[in-house]
């Protein structure tokens, strides 16, 4: 099982309402945000919007001692796309024990895709580093060793830039993924971290088919949903000239993204493997979903011995190493594994 901080140990204490809980409602920590400027490895900064379990709702609150150390993600917005309109789902994320942080850089009309992803490992890294830093409003807030990435079509796909140069992320929602230059379908190839895509079913702006190669080309764990009605500005919380719409409300696609991302990031990112079944299970209502689990299962590169012992360590359990998603790790899952070892 993957390490875990205190967060785990306090939402564990609440399992039992989180399983009856849809986890699109609020999780048991209250949060808020602010502005906190960001070095890049070679001095220069840049702003990003932190969201964060705290002691209280007002903006700039402090960090709430009971939450840490969290999970970091960096989170990439889209094109022409300011970093308030993703507010309502990196708030929500903050609920649930995770520090959420939105570069604000590369607004322009004419984005570097590639300084854009730089920013978001930055953003990380200088996160993880000032969580040891005493007097630091982000002191013991970071655990630096739970990485993730997130964002919305350019940033979704300069997320998967990022994760492709960092091995370190650990798990990345991408909501309607677009094609970057360079290309974030190649970049794919590279990404062993567990990645969940969200795409709109109805989006006029990113055709869902974009994230089909790029789905196909991941190296990990990985899961494409598709949003029943979904479309692109479904992702924001507000549109502005040029949105689409689908046949379902800005308002019902919202709480579906925050279930979808929720789930997935507090069983890939925050290690509550008790919630594997029902992540990896039947899709969310809403939802059409395809999975490509990897038999990589150890995350280090290669098909070996090791991911066999987790097979077998985990047999007749709904957990890591059911690779034909039939909700049992089983024999079929030892072929698998076995045949993928021999390849």
């Amino acid at each position: 099982m993957r390490p875990v901080g205190r967060t785990l140990g306090f939402l564990l204490a609440t399992i039992t309402s989180a399983w009856s809980q849809d986890f699109a409602q609020p999780g048991p920590f209250v949060a808020s945000r602010r502005d906190s400027t960001m070095v890049r490895s070679g001095g220069s900064s840049f702003v990003a919007t932190v969201h964060y379990p705290a002691t209280a709702s007002a903006v700039g609150s402090p960090f709430d001692p009971a939450a840490g150390p969290c999970p970091v993600i960096a989170f990439g917005h889209g094109f022409l796309s300011a970093v308030t309109l993703y507010q309502s789902t990196a708030s929500h994320l903050a609920s649930w024990g995770f520090v959420v942080a939105l570069p604000q850089t590369q607004g322009g009309l004419f984005p570097s895709h590639a300084a854009l992803a730089a920013d978001m490992v930055s953003t990380l890294d200088w996160l993880a580093s000032q969580s040891g830093v005493s007097g630091s409003v982000w002191s013991g807030a970071i655990d630096g060793s739970r990485r993730g990435m997130m964002g919305h079509s350019m940033g979704a796909g300069c997320s998967m830039l990022a994760a492709a140069s960092d091995p370190r992320v650990r798990a990345m929602v991408s909501m309607a993924p677009a094609e970057t230059n360079p290309s974030s379908t190649q970049a794919c190839a590279s990404i062993r971290a567990a990645v969940r895509m969200l795409v709109g079913s109805q989006d006029a702006i990113v055709a869902p088919s974009t994230a089909t190669p790029m789905f196909d080309n991941l190296l990990g764990d990985g899961q494409l949903v598709s949003i029943i009605g979904g479309f692109h500005c479904g992702f924001i919380d507000s549109s502005f000239i040029g949105c689409d719409s689908g046949s379902i409300t800005r308002t019902q696609q919202l709480a579906i993204v925050r279930r979808e991302a929720t789930e997935f990031l507090l069983v890939e990112l925050a290690g509550m493997e008790e919630l594997r079944c029902q992540a990896w299970g039947q899709p969310g209502a809403g939802t059409v979903r395809a999975e490509r689990p990897s038999a990589d299962l150890d995350g280090d590169g290669t098909v070996s011995a090791a991911d066999l012992a987790v097979v077998l360590l985990n047999f007749g359990e709904c957990a890591r190493g059911d690779l034909d998603d039939n909700g049992t790790v089983d024999g079929g899952d030892v072929a698998l594994l076995l045949l993928a070892l021999t390849a």
